[in-house]
Parts: C-alpha cells; sequence; structure tokens
C-alpha cells in the first residue's frame, strides 16, 4: 500500500503519513487507531518489531 493511498484510506494527509514513517512526527491514538484499520491490523500489530 502506498502513502498516498494509507492516507486516503486513514483520512489523513500523506505528508503527515511520512513523517512518522520517518519518525519525524508521532501520531495520536486516534490516527494510530485509523492507520490500524486502514492496514485491517490490531493495532498492537503496529509496535511490533520485526527482525
Amino acid at each position: 500500500m502506498s502513502q498516498e493511498q494509507l492516507a486516503l484510506a486513514a483520512e489523513v494527509d500523506r505528508s503527515y503519513i511520512s513523517e512518522i514513517e520517518l519518525a519525524k512526527n508521532s501520531a495520536s491514538i486516534d490516527v494510530l487507531e485509523r492507520i490500524a484499520d486502514a492496514l485491517d491490523v490490531d493495532p498492537k500489530e503496529l509496535f511490533n518489531e520485526r527482525g
């Protein structure tokens, strides 16, 4: 999924998604829930580290 697609699905600006991805900004709980919904995952999955 592209940043643009995720931003549209989560109803946030694409540049905000980019800033979160680059750790230049942090997301509120509300935005994290919307991102998780857009990705069809449980919000806790956004915090799992991948090895």
